[in-house]
């Protein structure tokens, strides 16, 4: 199964950049010309220089991230670009991804996660939606840019709402809620509605240990392979070039890498990795869901853990009237199923930032359980809202 997802954003960035190379879906992608095979080990490029005032700014355009017309997003010297192996739904939103770092500042990266930025360090995400959802590569609206500055205290999130022109994105912290017309799957015209969270619900998934955290900015989401001036390279590989780093990581294929959900390796790999890019931000030790006791992370493997045959910690509608949150072999009667299904508010799993179900999401995690064996859960247990019999 191949998602298809807008491109017409980074197929725009690319006409504007002879450097940047064009291929894959939804993202635009990192390019600049290749280093040698053995480079010595770069200074980091310098970041852009916005005006003299204290951030946040009112407007995108203040930060001096793009060059020329905004919405071409074109990244000054010192912006990077950069992908991930398996993002978040976001109701059809295709993303742009960049990063800025200090001038003269690295990260001091890890094998896995828990990377360590620099202060001043900004991540920056755009969210654009394609205008015909049976043509990948049709026109599309630029909706939101979410930025992540670290400060003395933390992370702190700040949405940049885009004007119809597409001239500009000036700051919201109360969110958005815009409408357009769209061309569905099946060729009809559609109104799409898309919600631009407010700053507070930033935090919804980036917040763990009561400290706001960057998600995709970790080893396995980077280590994967992208397109640069027309030929394959390894992403981990291409930003060490760029002198990102205090230290080189390693062999990419020695580090641990997550596969595309929809691409053709193992299913077990590529079900953990979506469910690692959708819920493991909440469902973690120190993330929103944390207490419930569902690890989502992909390298949490005890089936426990996983939901397998694992009550659900809270009663109610959200569990449809189902009694585990994975059952092997039967995802009709798994609570993980029925919550990713809905649309009620109350329900819905991710609670954000989606309001429609991923239907390509759905039947990848719907595979993964019914091939798990063996099949069931056993002697029934108690339902949650029960005691249990002494």
């Amino acid at each position: 199964m191949t998602r298809s997802l807008p491109r017409s954003l980074s197929l725009v960035a690319c006409l504007s950049l002879a450097a940047f190379g064009c291929a894959g879906e939804g993202d635009t992608r990192p390019g600049g010309a290749p280093p040698p095979e053995e480079p010595e080990r770069p200074d980091p490029p310098d970041p852009p220089e916005p005006p003299q005032k204290s951030v946040p700014y009112d407007t995108l355009s203040e930060y001096g991230f793009f060059e020329g017309a905004l919405s071409a997003l074109r990244p000054a010297e010192g912006v990077i670009p950069y992908e991930v192996a398996a993002p978040l739904w976001a109701d059809h939103a295709g993303k742009g991804r960049f990063l800025v770092l200090p001038a003269g500042e690295q990260i001091a990266a890890s094998e896995v996660e828990d990377w360590e930025f620099p202060l001043g360090t900004i991540v920056i995400k755009t969210f654009f939606l394609g205008l015909d959802r049976r043509d990948p590569s049709s026109a599309a609206r630029i909706l939101e840019t979410r930025l992540l500055i670290l400060g003395e205290e933390g992370w702190k999130p700040h949405t940049y709402v885009w004007n119809e022109e597409q001239t500009e994105a000036t700051r919201s912290v109360a969110g958005a809620r815009i409408a357009l017309d769209v061309i569905d799957a099946s060729g009809s015209p559609a109104r799409a509605q898309y919600l631009v969270p407010n700053t507070n619900q930033c935090n919804s998934c980036h917040e763990r240990d009561d400290r706001t955290a960057v998600l995709g900015l970790i080893t396995p989401q980077l280590n994967r392979e992208i397109v640069v001036d027309g030929a394959p390279r390894n992403q981990l590989a291409w930003l060490e070039a760029q002198g990102i780093f205090r230290a080189p990581l390693g062999a990419p294929e020695r580090l641990p890498s997550f596969p595309d959900p929809f691409g053709d390796a193992p299913l077990d790999a590529r079900a953990r990795a979506y469910l690692h890019g959708n819920c493991a931000h909440c469902h973690r030790p120190g993330g929103g869901g944390g207490v419930s006791g569902l690890v989502l992370l992909a390298w949490e493997t005890d089936p426990s853990k996983n939901g397998v045959c694992k009550v659900a910690a809270a009663a109610g509608a959200g569990t449809g009237g189902n009694t585990y949150d994975i059952v092997p072999g039967a995802p009709e009667e798994s609570i993980m199923i029925f919550r990713m299904r809905s649309t009620d508010p109350e329900i819905k799993m991710p609670e954000l930032s989606n309001r429609l179900p991923d239907a390509d999401g759905v039947e990848l995690v719907r595979a993964w359980i019914a091939a798990m064996e063996p099949e069931g859960c056993g002697a029934a247990a108690p339902a949650p809202d029960q005691p249990a019999s002494p």
